[in-house]
């Protein structure tokens, strides 16, 4: 059996099928969006995928069958039927500086033009943008299909420039406008994004756009499999983080269902990360055990979990987690899994975490020890700390917290 190519880095459907790459196949839910709405809003982390899937909502408004063949969409789609497609891109610009993203949307307008044939003489952009989806309407009796990639890249490279991320904001919030406004030249509508810019009225003159950012249903891959391990037949599968944004957002929706304040989850991070740069252990635990006292009586009452090792666990670990910190749960070597290992400053830092009411004899400490879970690091040449915490759920916070140089 001969094995496909991984499609790293190709974000055209037809690079993909052409060159005969692995392709995971979401036009089902293309066309679950065409079939159940028109006007849609999606935010992903970098890196998952927004482009060739706008790229594929493309490819299949224009009724390139022959992509299709063997996919979901192919025996349920109207090949004869063809939209015209108007996409905008920002992924491949650089919008610091003054005017660049004015340039940069007349440009992309040039080229749409100059492939339909059309001349424009609006010298605005959400005028000359208005104009074009008009004439394609006319031109061909269909109503558009409007795709924009990395709607919000224009404001987020200009975040250390506030007069050109207002500027950017503007000329944006106009261009989207225009969406609305020529609603009768518009039949679909797919913007994309890695955030929401809900703050700033970027879509206040768009307001019938559906957010599908948290919808189950399209729910396009927020863990992803890093390992695998065969078990007398069976495959046991990893699943891990597919990249630090994800890894950060997670632990940090996590913690605000777990911790009781969240409005000081911020302050609690940056103090975390200076103790560690410090190397401050009694200010570690006084974070953590301060941290521990301030959950509710309730919250132990009425959570089931809080009885064993893993929800203290849970809560230690994504402290460190939504940092973006390097953080391994669980990391394996030849005399068993230390609960938690950090690379952090040229240091590595080894936490085993027990509850002493099912702690084995001796303690946190004395298993890091025993088992020799610093020979794994010794390799790396850097200072190496071994770290007992202990919890007890007799008083719900930390008893005990040891360190020792490795």
């Amino acid at each position: 059996m001969t094995r496909r190519r991984l499609p790293i880095g190709i974000q055209t459907l037809r690079k993909i099928r052409e060159d005969d790459c692995y392709y995971v196949d979401k036009t089902a839910y293309a066309r679950r969006l065409v079939d159940e709405g028109s006007h849609y809003f999606l935010s992903r982390p970098r890196r998952f995928g927004k482009s060739l899937f706008l790229d594929t909502l493309k490819e299949l408004f224009e009724g390139t069958e022959s992509l299709f063949e063997g996919l979901a969409v192919h025996d349920r789609w109207d090949w004869s039927l063809r939209r015209p497609v108007l996409r905008l891109s920002f992924g491949g610009g650089v919008f610091g500086e003054s005017g660049r993203l004015h340039a940069n949307v007349m440009a992309q307008l040039d080229e749409v033009e100059r492939e339909v044939g059309v001349a424009s003489d609006y010298p605005s952009a959400p005028d000359r943008f208005r104009d074009l989806l008009a004439a394609l309407h006319r031109r061909t009796g269909q109503r558009v299909a409007v795709l924009v990639d990395e709607y919000d890249k224009p404001i987020l490279d200009a975040l250390d420039v506030p007069d050109v991320a207002r500027a950017n904001r503007d000329l944006l919030r106009g261009l989207y406008a225009v969406i609305k406004d020529a609603d009768a030249h518009v039949g679909f509508v797919f913007l994309t994004g890695v955030s929401k810019f809900s703050k700033v009225s970027l879509f206040s003159g768009l307001n019938n756009l559906t957010d599908i950012t948290l919808d189950p249903r399209y729910s396009t891959g927020y863990l992803t499999i890093t390992g695998t391990e065969d078990l007398g037949g069976k495959t046991l599968y990893r699943l891990g983080y597919p990249n630090r944004e994800v890894r950060q957002s997670l632990n940090e929706r996590l913690l605000r269902a777990v911790t009781p304040d969240a409005t000081r989850q911020g302050a609690r991070e940056i103090r975390l990360y200076e103790l560690l740069r410090a190397n401050d252990f009694a200010g570690l635990r006084a974070l953590f055990e301060a941290l521990f006292a301030g959950i509710p009586h309730d919250w132990h009452r009425k959570n089931e979990i809080a009885r064993y090792e893993g929800w203290y666990a849970s809560v230690f670990y994504s402290h460190f987690a939504a940092l973006g910190l390097d953080v391994a749960v669980e990391d394996g070597s030849s005399r068993g899994r230390v609960d938690m290992a950090l690379r952090f400053n040229g240091q590595v830092y080894l936490f085993e975490l027990e509850v002493v009411e099912l702690a084995p004899e001796g303690g946190a400490m004395a298993q890091l020890k025993a088992r020799g879970y610093a020979d794994k690091y010794r390799g790396l040449g850097q200072p190496i700390h071994l770290i007992g915490v202990e919890f007890s759920r007799e008083a719900r916070n930390i008893v005990g917290f040891e360190v020792e140089r490795g």
